[in-house]
């Protein structure tokens, strides 16, 4: 459903980033990897994958299709 995002880091939290995408922003679960090099206004480009669940719609964000 949501296949990629481009956007600026506004915050970087234990294991996620939020990221905003015009305006509105995604909260997106990330490796250890990836959070650990993340600056906040930095733009980032991530490959996602949207897991939904019957209690929860979950975001994973990773920089390659690879990773992905």
């Amino acid at each position: 459903m949501i296949a990629h995002l481009r956007g600026a880091i506004d915050f970087i939290g234990k294991d996620y980033l939020i990221v905003d995408v015009n305006g509105v922003g995604y909260r997106v679960y990330v490796p250890a990897s990836l959070r650990d090099t993340a600056q906040a206004g930095r733009l980032v480009d991530l490959f996602t994958h949207l897991q939904v669940r019957e209690d929860a719609w979950v975001l994973f964000g990773f920089t390659t299709q690879a990773e992905l």
